[in-house]
C-alpha cells in the first residue's frame, strides 16, 4: 500500500487486516505515520512491514514491490500516495509535474512490476482517485491528475481481467484528512470556495478516512467487480 503514512492510509492498513491480510506499508518522508499504520495491523493479529520509497522513481518502486512480496503472496495493491499543490491555473506549470508523478506515474511505477504477482493469485488493484476527477472541484492541477488515474484504471482493468486481476478505484468526495485541508485554504484564500463546491446529499460535507478504506476493502475483496470507480462522495456524484 503506497501513501501508507497518511491519514486515509493509517486507516486502510487496520481495515485490510481485519479481513486477513498482511500489509506492506510504504511511505516516502513520515515514517512516524507508517509505523503507526503497521502497529495498527499488528493489533489485529496481521504481520506488518514498512518500507520507504520514492514511488516516482521506477527503481524504488520496483524494490519496494520486491520487499513487499518478502511478506507473503501479493495479492491487493493499493495505490494511495497523493500530492496536491493547489493553484490557480496560470501556476499549472510550475506544479503538474510533481503532481503527476506522484497520482499517476507513481501508481503506474508500483503497479507494473506487481501485475506478476497478482497474476499469480488473482488479485486486484485499488486505486485511490478523487471526484475532483468527475466534477473538477479542485485545483486543476489535481483534477487532470486523478482523472489520469481513472484513464489507468479503466485500462488496465481491460488488459489484465482476462488473466484473474481485478481493477477498480475509489473517488472520494472531500475526506477529513490534512491534504483536503491544504485544498480548502487554496480556494478559500483565493476565493473561490462557493464556486468549486458541490453539496453532499447527506448532512455533513466530508468522509472519514475509515470511511473510504471500507471501500477500499470492498473492492479490494469483491471477485467479481471490476474496471469500476466507486463514489464515496455523499452523492456529490449525483448533483
Amino acid at each position: 500500500m503506497t501513501g501508507g503514512s497518511g491519514a486515509i492510509g493509517r486507516a486502510v492498513a487496520p481495515t485490510l487486516a481485519r479481513v486477513g491480510f498482511d500489509v506492506t506499508v510504504a511511505y516516502h518522508r513520515d515514517e512516524a505515520g507508517a509505523k503507526a499504520a503497521a502497529e495498527a495491523v499488528r493489533e489485529h493479529g496481521q504481520r506488518a512491514t514498512i518500507v520507504q520509497a520514492d514511488i516516482r522513481d521506477t527503481e524504488e518502486a520496483a524494490a519496494l514491490v520486491e520487499q513487499a512480496a518478502t511478506l507473503g503472496p501479493v495479492a491487493v495493491v493499493v495505490n494511495g500516495a497523493g500530492a496536491v499543490n493547489p493553484g490557480p491555473v496560470e501556476e499549472a506549470p510550475d506544479s503538474i509535474g510533481n503532481v503527476l508523478a506522484v497520482n499517476v506515474e507513481g501508481a503506474i511505477n508500483v503497479t507494473t512490476p506487481a501485475i506478476k504477482l497478482l497474476r499469480e493469485n488473482d488479485g486486484s488493484v485499488v486505486n485511490i482517485s478523487s471526484v475532483a476527477a468527475v466534477h473538477g472541484t479542485v485545483d486543476t492541477t489535481y483534477a487532470t491528475a486523478k482523472a489520469g488515474l481513472l484513464g489507468f484504471t479503466r485500462s488496465l482493468a481491460r488488459e489484465v481481467g482476462p488473466d484473474g486481476v481485478r481493477v477498480n478505484a475509489v473517488a472520494p468526495g472531500p475526506v477529513d484528512t490534512p491534504m483536503n485541508d491544504t485544498i480548502t485554504d487554496s480556494l478559500e484564500d483565493r476565493r473561490f470556495r462557493g464556486h468549486h463546491t458541490v453539496d453532499t446529499l447527506l448532512d455533513r460535507y466530508e468522509a472519514t478516512p475509515e470511511e473510504v478504506a471500507s471501500a477500499v476493502r470492498f473492492l479490494a475483496t469483491h471477485e467479481f467487480i471490476t474496471g469500476e470507480i466507486l463514489h464515496v462522495d455523499g452523492g456529490m456524484s449525483l448533483s
